[in-house]
């Protein structure tokens, strides 16, 4: 059974996870790994998921194991937009049908316009969010390429009754 669990009193948690989000990252966006070993990033990117009352961190769960996380927001440029800011599934749980379960409890409890957004060089999560999004509304999203922070990436623009 997969279910999401507010991350509320868990950021350690979620900080832990996106080392190996960004180590998954790296191999599509071809990103080196830092001279002491580790895939770093910049932990106060995170501080809106747990300051901003538009901001909900959620921890993935496959029965009783951690398996991932799922942060969502209203999208900054466009308030009106709920956002699947950053997703990850552990590699473990891949191919498992978590990711899709979890997608559709995130966007199940906020009904209306959503979107997600993909690294232009991701090809693997492009496929998978087409697919998952193309399943959840019968194959009506719409999917353009625009800049992100001045980075280009696929936008998958959707609705959620």
């Amino acid at each position: 059974m997969i279910s999401l669990k507010p991350a509320t009193h868990d950021r350690h948690i979620v900080e832990n996870l996106f080392r190996y989000y960004v180590y998954d990252l790296a191999e599509s966006g071809k990103w080196p790994c830092g001279s002491d070993g580790n895939y770093g990033f910049n932990a106060s990117l995170l501080d809106p998921h747990w300051s901003r009352d538009d901001h909900w961190p959620y921890l993935i769960y496959h029965g009783d194991e951690l398996a991932g996380f799922c942060l969502i927001r209203r999208y900054p440029n466009h308030l009106e937009l709920y956002d699947i800011d950053q997703f990850f599934i552990l590699r473990r749980f891949k191919g498992m049908g978590v990711g899709k379960e979890a997608f559709r409890l995130a966007v199940s409890m906020r009904p209306g316009l959503w979107q997600t957004r993909v690294m232009l060089e991701n090809t693997g999560a492009l496929t998978f969010w087409r697919s998952v999004i193309g399943q959840f509304t019968g194959g009506i999203f719409a999917e353009s390429v625009l800049p992100d922070d001045d980075l280009p990436m696929h936008f998958i623009l959707y609705e959620v009754d």
